[in-house]
């Protein structure tokens, strides 16, 4: 649970500041600019990437074209040939993307024969009036031109004459979007428009104007939105009908229903012909795209100019077109997800939060490609960074918090129990519950206390009781540490130990009495510890007890302290009162939670103060095991015993003459 790891939801605003400082560091990222190249690579991959239109035919001039007629570009009389083929089968447009031959002779400017060199170059000189007859005679013709490339002179101002339209590539070096509308173009383009616009009008037969209205244009039938005043292509895979040049040159497309009320499309698939550009969407290229020699000449996210211009008038057409995630929009959603993240990282574990955060952005990116197949671009760089970064922050947050929690909690406690206990205490508590949550449970509470040590240590000096005192609570203590029991308190030579608090131990009435059996166990070793210092031997009993007490942090407001109160904890006390040396004395609760493993005798009649012989039964431990099976093995009371006697002798002996 939270309020368990790191303290209550109040402690949550450190968790929600990391969120938010992850947000703010995004959004100062984005607003720099310095991740637009991989912005706009990652948003590019989202394009919905339609099926083409199959109302556009492209033709290509392609290397098998360049294999039958020769080195390109050619005479503008092959040209007029197949526009005129074209025309014949009645396509609703022709769009034109084809550089134009301007090294041919205007037959005007040309003397009369014989004065003319050979026949070849007077009728090379006639090929621009063949392209200008051809185009007059067709009536749906749209030339494509730039500000530095016009049409031939032939061509008279005011033929359907457009401008290329590509916009400037995005930092990813790709073509998002064309211009419906250019500012700069050629002398014969007086709309300003570009040729996919023109072409569209022809063959919509749509002379209304544009209408540009913020970020969106009317034209016709169709409203178009912009974005940063250009319209986003939604570019498709490829697959359009196709016919190559040098089939129309010979008058032989194998489709010619595909040319009939289709938009024709002509352009160059030559790459050395450098119309050649890098596009969102990547598909796979087929053996048409690249020479024989050169198979491998373009990229995948590469495409010829032409079949870009298909795909602007498709995404027209079909009224299929690219919307994306404003630039607010995308700070918004950054600095939302960063704050919820970093909230939500406070209430998880650590292996949970990762997996939480993996999770999320597996979802947005899910939602991503989901809305992208609706044709919303959103963003798919900034709003994952902030998650990321919100989720790494909190989680950082969190482990100064936790280990600040942590440090306290093994101060505290580290006093009392074993290092491991107090660590796995640590682990699992928040500073606030163990300080200030009192609770009752069940407890088994132990007393172990020295026998006849007022009187024996009024005939020492100071520095002799002290230094049995710390023998005497250094043993005990590390054997009650052993067995993972919480030292309450010393009371004088009295050490109280509690089992089952802070933490939860199901067998803690059995470890207690192993804990009893070690501590009367050791007993030799702590006379002759005592003995090699010239001090005194000491006798010890203990008392054990299990039931319901109260257990917290007690004390006033200046000093607190880990203890135990309750009727438990006072009958364990008088069990260690009334204990012989070396014997360890349990009531009937503690007996009936470690009965398979210890033997006890009974010990009616024994008066406690406070207690009575008919409610109250008081056992002896005479014998533990390991397992229900083990053999027994008795408590080590007499050796124990003869150890004190035998260095007791020897200590009056050696006082004697001393």
């Amino acid at each position: 649970m939270v309020r368990e790891r790191v303290g209550d939801w109040r402690s949550a605003w450190r968790s929600a500041v990391a969120g938010v400082a992850a947000g703010l560091l995004v959004i100062g990222v984005l607003q720099t600019g310095i991740l637009d190249g991989p912005f706009f690579a990652a948003q590019d991959r989202l394009f919905p990437a339609p099926p083409p239109d199959n109302g556009i035919t492209l033709v290509a001039i392609d290397a098998r074209s360049k294999d039958h007629l020769g080195a390109y570009p050619w005479d503008n009389g092959y040209h007029a040939k197949v526009i005129n083929y074209l025309a014949s089968l009645h396509p609703k447009v022709i769009l034109f993307d084809v550089v134009l031959n301007h090294s041919t002779i205007d037959p005007e400017l040309l003397p009369p024969p014989p004065n003319v060199i050979t026949q070849q170059a007077f009728e090379k000189a006639r090929t621009d009036g063949l392209l200008a007859q051809a185009i007059k005679d067709a009536g749906n013709v749209v030339l494509v031109c730039t500000s530095s490339d016009g049409p031939i002179d032939a061509l008279e101002v005011g033929e359907p004459v457009a401008d290329l339209g590509f916009a400037s590539p995005d930092p990813a070096n790709a073509i998002r979007a064309m211009s419906l509308q250019v500012k700069s173009t050629c002398d014969q383009n007086e709309a300003h428009e570009s040729a996919f616009v023109a072409a569209l009008r022809i063959a919509e037969k749509n002379q209304d104007p544009i209408d540009v209205n913020g970020d969106a244009a009317q034209f016709g039938k169709h409203r178009i939105p912009l974005v940063n005043g250009q319209m986003l292509i939604n570019y498709s895979l490829g697959g359009s009908p196709t016919c190559a040049y040098i089939d129309a040159f010979n008058t032989a497309c194998p489709h010619p229903e595909q040319i009939k009320d289709h938009i024709v499309v002509v352009g160059t698939k030559l790459i050395d012909a450098g119309d050649v550009y890098s596009q969102p969407v990547v598909f796979k290229h087929d053996s048409s795209f690249c020479p024989t020699t050169r198979p491998q000449c373009m990229l995948d996210n590469q495409n010829y100019g032409y079949r870009i211009m298909a795909d602007a008038m498709a995404t027209v057409l079909q009224d299929r077109y690219i919307t994306v995630e404003p630039r607010s929009w995308t700070i918004g959603v950054s600095l939302l997800l960063a704050l919820i993240v970093g909230l939500a990282v406070y209430g998880l574990g650590f292996r949970a939060a990762i997996i939480g955060t993996v999770d999320l952005l597996g979802l947005y990116y899910v939602a991503a490609i989901v809305l992208a197949q609706r044709d919303l671009l959103v963003d798919p760089l900034y709003a994952p960074i902030a998650i990321v970064l919100a989720a790494s922050f909190s989680l950082g947050a969190r482990y100064v918090l936790v280990e600040r929690e942590r440090r306290k909690v093994e101060r505290i406690f580290g006093q009392y129990v074993d290092p491991r206990i107090s660590r796995q205490l640590a682990d699992s508590r928040s500073i606030k519950d163990v300080t200030s949550k009192g609770e009752r449970r069940e407890l088994t509470l132990m007393f172990v206390d020295i026998r006849g040590f007022t009187a024996m240590s009024e005939a020492m000096s100071a520095e002799d009781v002290l230094a049995v005192i710390q023998e005497y609570l250094n043993e005990m203590s590390s054997l009650i540490l052993k067995w993972d029991g919480t030292i309450d308190k010393y009371v004088g030579d009295e050490i109280v130990a509690i089992w089952n608090a802070p933490t939860h131990q199901p067998q803690h009435a059995l470890w207690a009495v192993r804990c009893a059996y070690d501590l009367i166990n050791q007993a030799s070793v702590v006379q002759r510890h005592l003995a090699a210092k010239g001090l005194p031997p000491i006798s010890w009993g203990v008392g054990i007890n299990t039931g319901p007490a109260v257990v917290g942090n007690m004390g006033s407001k200046d000093r607190l302290q880990y203890t135990a109160l309750g009727d438990t904890v006072n009958t364990a006390a008088r069990f260690c009162g009334a204990a012989p040396a070396f014997d360890v004395l349990v009531g009937w609760p503690t007996y009936q939670d470690c009965a398979d493993y210890i033997a006890v005798d009974e010990l009616p009649g024994l008066q406690l103060k406070g207690k009575t012989a008919e409610t109250f039964r008081i056992f002896r431990v005479t014998a533990i095991r390991e397992e229900k099976g083990s053999p027994w093995v008795p408590m080590p009371t007499d050796a124990a015993m003869t150890a004190y006697t035998a260095k007791r002798q020897l200590y009056t002996t050696q006082s004697v003459f001393a």
